[in-house]
Parts: C-alpha cells; sequence; structure tokens
C-alpha cells in the first residue's frame, strides 16, 4: 500500500496443546448447542454473527496425518476431531500478535507428552486480523525451548468453568513488539449501523471502532479495501475500553500516526480530497527476483 510504512511482528497463529477426551467432548458438546440452538433472525449486515455460528467435526477436508483415509479408524477420528478455526482451553488459533520473538507461553497440559503444536506464520498482524486472513502470512520454521511446570495447572490456574478443564493459558509479551507514541484512536460502541441496540456487545462494539477507522481513512485517498487489509496487518492495538456500563460496551483501536507518509489528524482545514498519498520512488518497487536463497529448517531431517 502507497505511502505506508510498518515494522513486521512476526509470531505464529497457532500454538497450544492437545485435549484429553473429555476435554475433546466438552468443546463438542458445547459448540454443538450453540451450532442447533443459535440465533437465527440475525443478519451479517446487523451484527457480525456468521453461518455456521460454529465448525464442528467433518470428514470433510480433515488431515489426520498418518492415519489412511476411509479407514474406521480415520472415520471416527474425523467424526470427533475438532476443527481447530478457534482458539480454545489448550491455546490453539489465537491469533495473538505478541507472541513474537522472546515471549512465553504458559500452556496447560491435558495429556501425557503434551502434544505441543504451531504453525500459522504471520510477518505482521493487527489485533484482531479483522478481515479473517488479512494478516500477511508467510512460511517460516520455529525455535522453541520448552519447560515443564510440575502441576503448574493447580497451582497457577483457575478453572472459570464447571470443570478443572476450563483453564486458559498465561503470555508474556517479547521485546521486539514495535514501539510507537502517537496514536489516532477510534471509538465504537454496541449499536450496530442499522441502528440497532446491542447489550454490552463488544463484538459490536469493535466492529463500529473499525468501520469509523476505514470510513476515516478513506477521506485522506485510500480506498476502503485498502484500509480493510491495512487494518488487518498493521501494527493497530485493539482494546475494550468499557464493558460496565449498560447497555453500551466501548471498543476502541489505535492505529499508529507515524507508519503514514502523511498526517492523517484532523486539522482546521478540510480534509483532502482526492488521492493525496505522498508516494515515494521505492514504494512499490520489489527487489525480490524470485532467486533468493532458502533458508533450511535446522529441525528438518530431509
Amino acid at each position: 500500500m502507497a505511502g505506508v510504512r510498518f515494522p513486521g511482528l512476526t509470531h505464529p497463529g497457532v500454538i497450544g496443546t492437545a485435549p484429553s477426551n473429555e476435554l475433546l467432548r466438552i468443546w463438542n458438546d458445547r459448540e454443538r448447542q450453540l451450532e442447533e440452538s443459535g440465533v437465527e433472525s440475525l443478519t451479517l449486515c446487523e451484527v457480525v454473527h456468521q453461518r455456521p455460528l460454529a465448525c464442528l467435526p467433518t470428514t470433510k477436508g480433515c488431515l489426520l496425518g498418518n492415519i489412511e483415509e476411509g479407514t474406521p479408524e480415520w472415520e471416527r477420528i474425523a467424526n470427533e476431531a475438532a476443527r481447530t478455526i478457534p482458539g480454545r482451553e489448550n491455546g490453539g488459533n489465537c491469533d495473538i500478535k505478541n507472541l513474537s520473538r522472546g515471549s512465553k507461553i504458559y500452556l496447560p497440559v491435558f495429556v501425557e507428552g503434551a502434544n505441543l503444536s504451531t504453525g500459522d506464520m504471520h510477518f505482521s498482524q493487527g489485533d484482531g486480523e479483522i478481515s479473517f486472513c488479512g494478516a500477511i502470512e508467510m512460511s517460516g520454521f520455529l525455535e522453541l525451548k520448552c519447560e515443564i511446570i510440575r502441576n503448574g495447572m493447580q497451582e497457577y490456574l483457575t478453572p472459570m468453568g464447571p470443570t478443572p478443564l476450563h483453564v486458559n493459558p498465561i503470555f508474556e509479551i517479547g521485546p521486539v513488539e514495535p514501539r510507537f507514541s502517537e496514536w489516532l484512536v477510534f471509538e465504537g460502541i454496541s449499536v450496530d449501523e442499522s441502528g440497532k441496540q446491542h447489550y454490552l456487545d463488544a463484538t459490536v462494539a469493535y466492529k463500529r471502532a473499525v468501520l469509523n477507522a476505514i470510513d476515516y481513512l478513506f477521506k485522506f485517498g485510500y480506498s476502503k479495501e485498502q484500509v480493510y487489509l491495512l487494518l488487518s496487518c498493521c501494527p493497530c492495538e485493539g482494546r475494550l475500553s468499557g464493558i460496565v456500563d449498560s447497555p453500551n460496551a466501548v471498543a476502541t483501536l489505535a492505529i499508529p500516526t507515524a507508519i503514514f507518509d502523511q498526517d492523517i489528524r484532523p486539522k482546521n482545514r478540510k480534509v483532502p480530497v482526492g488521492p493525496r498519498v505522498v508516494r515515494k520512488p521505492d514504494v512499490l518497487k520489489s527487489t525480490y527476483d524470485g532467486k533468493l536463497p532458502i533458508t533450511k529448517n535446522p529441525s528438518s531431517s530431509s
């Protein structure tokens, strides 16, 4: 995107441990109940509900490693294995941009050996990854150091649910997060774009903050599609700023002003009309000719 520059914050979108059979049953039961009894009257243009409401186990597109497809074992596992779309108690697909180099994550362990897995590498992402796949995805490998805290779940994690399995990970932010001193912050409340009032709905509030930011930056010469993608990959920060004053939750989206080649702050004079982005000669120039050396994964056997 011309006229915009920001540093990457590489991180894995997925990192987690394997669930126990009991935890897997809890996931499937509660998500099936949501899918079967969830609201049917809401439409996508009013709020951000989508269909299906949950991705239940299915054999379609199921990848089960070395288990031979079509066998009774493959069918059994495929029909109960959780889809890895959402983050859950085990970590998983949380898409937390701050899990970068030097960070630490404390994951609960539910099975012998933990079965830690990770992937979905991102070069950069904004809080929320608002366009679903709008982060800058990349290939790569991770170097991890793992330690076990014996009885750590019992000592440090308080279950927020009916069983000891209803816990969530903890993490420490690494030292490489880009630091900005000036931000333009957009606010949203629990009122959707049709004017309908929702009760303390932080998702609607965050959506409104994002739409406010998109419409605002559109006035400075960017297309709305460009801004939509930009907010998915630049180091913007999303916050739940208020969740106690009914009926409106307040969400905010903070955008660092330094990533733009023009001043995007409101001023007394009129907003520039049409594309006024300052274009530097090298902004759109790529130096990659397709012949750069490939970095080999040092942990690979081949």
